[in-house]
């Protein structure tokens, strides 16, 4: 008996993107993407409006990603030190403190705590 293995087939069956695999990681993905959107921040919902799943693919395959393009993503995931926040020249940062409203050119940010939310969502992916 001989086995001719149908190379074309096999790389449709892997790598494309509605082929069984492709689908399964899309379902992966977008059980991974609900489960972020718990755990991120609730501030102004933004963040959590912004985290969506889609299927890319490369020279190594296809693969789905989860995350958000927002600027602050990473800092919100990962954290931030201390760091100083400057107004536009011209410009002051307005915020409210004790009751009264403060206007200042640049103030001292004292850092936030990390949100790992997609590494807290990636066990969503499981069976």
């Amino acid at each position: 008996m001989r086995f001719k293995l149908n190379e074309s087939a096999m790389f449709d069956f892997l790598n494309n993107q509605n082929g069984p695999v492709g689908r399964e990681l899309a379902r992966r993905g977008r059980k991974v993407e609900i489960a972020a959107k718990k755990f991120a921040g609730k501030e102004s919902g933004a963040l959590r409006t912004s985290i969506n799943s889609s299927m890319q693919r490369d020279f190594r395959g296809i693969y789905c990603r989860v995350g958000s393009s927002l600027p602050y993503a990473l800092d919100h995931h990962n954290g931030t030190r201390r760091h100083v926040i400057t107004a536009k020249p011209g410009g002051f940062l307005r915020f409210p403190s004790r009751g009264r409203i403060i206007f200042e050119t640049s103030v001292l940010h004292p850092g936030t705590r990390p949100n790992p939310y997609l590494l807290k969502a990636l066990p969503a992916a499981r069976l």
